[in-house]
């Protein structure tokens, strides 16, 4: 099996040979992944508020619903069904009369009481005499809501934005600073997952020092490499175990300005 030594750099790509740092940019690939992130910490912040919001008010309906509810009259004006078979969940959507206005609320039936009511059925709503758009049918009331996802919603999608930007992060300090080699193929396996099948790369290098290491990352089934062909790859000065194929899929060398 062909092996290069680590100062030999002929079949590098000549953008490799340029000397540190490099100009490096994202591709569209780590551009998607930035603007994913960007978007997991605004429904991080965004459902993190909302959800503080529901919880207190949830409270709040509790607390007033059995000093300051008021009975009126409604009817129904829309059965709205979700989901399917002996789980399917109804929703009744009704109008009322408050303070002179009419208002409109919705419930989510029980079990038992799915086949109840039919369009147009008159309802019992209670509401409440400050807040007269929270409403419940006759037979329901509020229910407290936990906090607790105000604080885990919040927090998984910071650690997903942080994830992504980790990556892209990564890549491009390892093409800004790494040092090219040439790596020689030493496997090539086929794998099956739930997403399809992929090819698992296996190569090995020679750092500057004499040292021989591995890596290994996942191909596609375009161009698969043989045994025992050259690929580029960079890795870290300071820690050869930091290293990744070339071109990495999140950032590229940048044209001299």
């Amino acid at each position: 099996m062909q092996r290069r030594s680590a100062i030999d750099s002929s079949g590098l790509p000549a953008a490799l040979l340029k000397d540190t740092p490099r100009h490096v940019k994202v591709t569209a690939l780590g551009a998607t992944l930035l603007l994913i992130a960007a978007t997991l910490v605004g429904i991080g912040m965004w459902g993190g508020i909302e959800l503080t919001r529901r919880a207190e008010a949830a409270g709040r309906h509790v607390a007033l619903f059995e000093s300051e509810r008021i009975l009126t009259g409604g009817d129904v004006i829309q059965l709205r069904k979700r989901g399917g078979g002996n789980n399917h969940r109804i929703t009744a959507h009704y109008r009322y009369a408050a303070h002179g206005r009419e208002l409109a609320g919705s419930t989510t039936l029980r079990r038992e009481e799915r086949e109840r009511y039919q369009v147009g059925s008159p309802v019992a709503v209670w509401y409440l005499a400050t807040e007269p758009e929270a409403s419940w049918l006759d037979g329901y009331s509020p229910r407290p809501e936990a906090s607790w996802p105000a604080t885990v919603v919040p927090l998984g999608c910071g650690i997903g934005a942080l994830a992504l930007i980790a990556s892209v992060r990564r890549q491009s300090k390892l093409l800004t600073y790494g040092r090219p080699a040439m790596a020689t193929v030493t496997k090539v396996e086929k794998k099956k997952s739930e997403h399809g099948t992929h090819w698992r790369i296996h190569y090995e290098w020679t750092t500057m020092s004499g040292a021989t290491r591995e890596g290994k990352y996942n191909h596609s089934r375009k161009r698969l490499p043989a045994v025992g062909d050259l690929i580029p790859i960079v890795y870290d000065r300071d820690n050869a175990f930091r290293h990744s194929k070339y071109p990495m899929p999140f950032v590229r060398i940048a044209d001299p300005p």
